[in-house]
């Protein structure tokens, strides 16, 4: 069980981390295009009533989502990053079937709702408990509904990942530890844990499937380093080892000439791999 204080731990961070999602909410979108099309692809045109977005951030897979299901239909966007669902309600006041809950899924007592699907964009791999936050997921799927997400592989096979976090480790003196199944955006990476997660909170049909996508963004090599310096693994890395203002100079520039070498005309893109993951009640 999630202690009250560790909610607000858990909420307080993403608080934060938020105002750099909201800062860069138009360049995020532009990357994640590519994952949201092959979520999309696999749910197809969902029939149903009441359908759940987790950890939908700025709402962009939720606003999706709503444009996407019935007029009669309604979309439920679920976070726990205050400036996230504040950007998010607003790109959606226009919207009569999206609204959003600041909550963590994980414990957020959902009442007598009854979802027919729920969904999520890297959204599932911060729960402190899993196998809890699952179970409360699942308790509130009705009985033919279906749960898809996207998770990300090992950073070893997924060079978005892997040549940000290098590039910024060879310059903090600290080594690549693997994180484990520690809450975080690798937390999901192995297909084993995953489905063992799942079929422990009551899920059935579980599958996973890999799928390689580009990642790009219509940017200069600057705007991209500034990105990265702000948000994912790079930025991580350099909170973990405390890194000075100089250290951090030096990855800027280092970030800079690698969004160079990955420039394509007005975008700069990177290979990448994303998990699929399908369930059922």
């Amino acid at each position: 069980m999630v202690s009250n204080s560790g909610n607000q731990y858990v909420g307080d961070t993403w608080n934060q981390r938020g105002q750099s999602w909201v800062e860069y909410d138009g360049i995020m979108n532009q990357r994640l295009e590519t994952v949201s099309d092959v979520l999309f692809e696999k749910i197809g045109i969902p029939e149903g009533k009441e359908f759940l977005d987790i950890g939908c951030g700025a709402g962009s897979t939720t606003i999706r989502l709503g444009n996407l299901v019935s007029s009669t239909a309604s979309v439920t966007g679920i976070d726990i990053s205050e400036p996230m669902l504040s950007l998010a309600k607003e790109k959606a006041k226009d919207m009569s079937n999206v609204d959003f809950v600041l909550a963590n899924a994980q414990t957020h007592e959902f009442g007598r709702s009854k979802f027919d699907g729920a969904i999520s964009r890297f959204g599932v791999m911060f729960f402190s408990d899993p196998v809890q936050a699952f179970s409360n997921i699942r308790n509130v799927l009705n009985e033919h509904a279906f749960l898809t997400f996207a998770c990300w592989p090992p950073s070893q096979e997924n060079e978005f990942m892997y040549i940000l976090l290098h590039t910024a480790l060879k310059h903090t003196g600290k080594p690549y530890q693997d994180p484990g199944t520690a809450p975080g955006p690798q937390a999901f990476s192995d297909k084993d844990y995953v489905k063992s997660i799942l079929d422990s909170s009551g899920f059935s049909g579980v599958s996973i499937e890999t799928v390689k996508v580009h990642i790009r963004a219509k940017i200069s090599a600057e705007q991209d380093a500034s990105v990265n310096m702000a948000i994912g693994c790079a930025q991580k890395a350099m909170a973990e080892a405390e890194a000075d203002e100089e250290t951090k100079g030096r990855i800027y520039e280092d970030l800079r000439s690698v969004a160079n070498e990955h420039q394509d005309g007005e975008y700069v893109g990177y290979d990448a791999s994303v998990n699929i993951v399908s369930a059922k009640v």
